[in-house]
């Protein structure tokens, strides 16, 4: 399952925010000429060169206060990675029903035969391995609120009823190929969770209270919590090193909802449906356990020499490029003109076949603006699509290359300053897990280091 062609085909997109901490390195490479192209022009007195003697200082920055509502993408799942340690995900989320005028059967003629909740698989698919899931189901009594309320991957729910699931334990198998037949109807891959038909009981019980109209999810039903069995108490979530997974669904879709199938007197199949919609509060609820992990060692040394870290929800990578200001001066601090015509930042990372933690197809880079916001830089900027925004994995040189060329020549030209850059995870608010092991300046094992390029024109 660790196939990086499989790998690009399910995944995407791009992320901002985040809060200091940590430290630095440093890294010196060497100058050479690369080409004497124009050097026939003004006398000789043109030439072309390549340098990437500048001081880098990278270190990873904890995040643990991340927006995690109203992702495109909602999280199911645990693994526990050698390297990061123990991650379990879970979600959140409002259901309303189909209509808040319903025509159910008397309760003395209902026959409930079953209660679906139904996941819509994204075209991401899953992190990790993929492995079955035992999944727990609990009704939650807290009134969310979509609008003006944010939910962070660190908010517990308050539960109220025991799991509300069919039968203990309730263990699906994640299929992303096959088709799901459902009465007449063959639907897109999905995961089906049987709940406890009493639970439809209650609901119909609640629509004869006449208690299923505009506030059902904020005073009648106020959502549901969806996660994983695992043992939080344990270390790493009691998961063996290198197993797990975590499957991504896309809640919005119309497969994703609650169905009641139930009879009435005439003993005809009749459905009634619980929607998640763009109506519908959600977040997903996201915890790391980093105990023992070289990740956790690192943070708390406030070393990013060896190596440093990205993962989605949590950490991100830090670039700093302190002396960048002094490009245009010459080894005795006289000033050199000099025409910028590329300049792109290297960032190798650790990628291994066997690994089934992946990296991501494409990440995104930005500036730092303040201890929690970035902004695009100069070569990244808000006029372009998403897609032009995100830097791609050369998986063939395991590396990352940024390109800053503009950037940089802002900060010269003293327009921008160019105190630090962030390294996003490839999704918004919290809604990927997956992670990167950059190589750092100090690493002896590794011989590529992150370094910044910079053709250009001397005159």
């Amino acid at each position: 399952m660790n196939n990086h062609s499989n790998t690009y085909a399910r995944r995407k997109v791009l992320t901002l925010s985040a809060t200091f901490f940590a430290l630095m390195l440093t890294i010196i490479g060497c100058k050479k000429e690369e080409t004497n192209i124009g050097s026939n022009l003004d006398e000789g007195n043109l030439n072309v060169l390549t340098t990437d003697t500048f001081t880098i200082r990278t270190y990873t920055e904890l995040y643990d206060s991340m927006e995690s509502d109203e992702t495109s993408v909602t999280m199911l799942g645990a693994y526990n990675d050698p390297v990061y340690g123990g991650v379990n995900c879970g979600f959140v989320t409002q259901i309303v029903p189909e209509a808040y005028t319903q025509d159910f059967p008397e309760l003395v003629d209902l026959t409930v035969d079953s209660v679906v909740l139904a996941l819509r698989f994204t075209s991401i698919n899953y992190y990790a391995n993929l492995e079955d899931l035992t999944v727990e189901v609990f009704e939650i009594d807290d009134a969310l609120e979509r609008e003006d309320q944010d939910y962070y991957t660190f908010e517990e729910p308050t539960i109220i009823s025991a799991n509300l699931v069919e039968t203990e334990p309730m263990v699906v198998t994640p299929d992303f190929v096959k088709s799901v037949v459902v009465g007449n109807d063959t639907l897109d891959p999905q995961i089906r969770i049987r709940l406890n038909p009493i639970l439809g009981e209650e609901l119909v019980a609640d629509s004869k209270s006449g208690l299923m109209g505009e506030t059902f999810s904020t005073t009648t039903f106020k959502g549901l919590y969806v996660r994983v069995a695992v043992d939080e108490g344990a270390p790493q979530f009691g998961i063996a090193s290198g197993q797990g997974g975590v499957v991504y669904l896309a809640l919005e879709n119309l497969l994703s909802k609650m169905t009641l199938y139930y009879k009435g007197a005439s003993g005809l199949p009749e459905e009634f449906d619980f929607d998640i919609n763009s109506t519908c509060a959600r977040y997903n609820k996201i915890s790391y356990d980093r105990t023992g992990t070289v990740v956790e060692a690192a943070i708390e040394a406030e070393d990013g020499t060896g190596d440093f870290y990205v993962q989605g929800g949590s950490l991100r990578g830090v670039i700093e490029i302190p002396y960048i200001d002094q490009f245009y001066q010459d080894d005795a601090g006289e000033f050199t003109p000099r025409i910028i015509n590329k300049a792109e930042l290297v960032l190798p990372i650790q990628d291994f076949e066997s690994d089934p933690f992946n990296p991501p197809v494409n990440l995104f880079f930005a500036r730092k603006v303040d201890v929690k916001l970035s902004t695009f830089t100069e070569d990244y900027g808000f006029g372009n699509s998403v897609s032009s925004n995100a830097v791609i994995y050369d998986a063939t040189n395991k590396e990352f290359r940024f390109t800053m060329t503009r950037e940089i020549q802002a900060i010269l030209n003293g327009e921008v300053e160019g105190e630090g850059y962030r390294i996003y995870p490839p999704a918004f608010f919290a809604s990927t897990i997956e992670r990167i092991i950059f190589n750092g300046v100090n690493n002896e094992a590794l011989k590529d280091r992150p370094r910044l390029e910079i053709t250009y024109t001397e005159y």
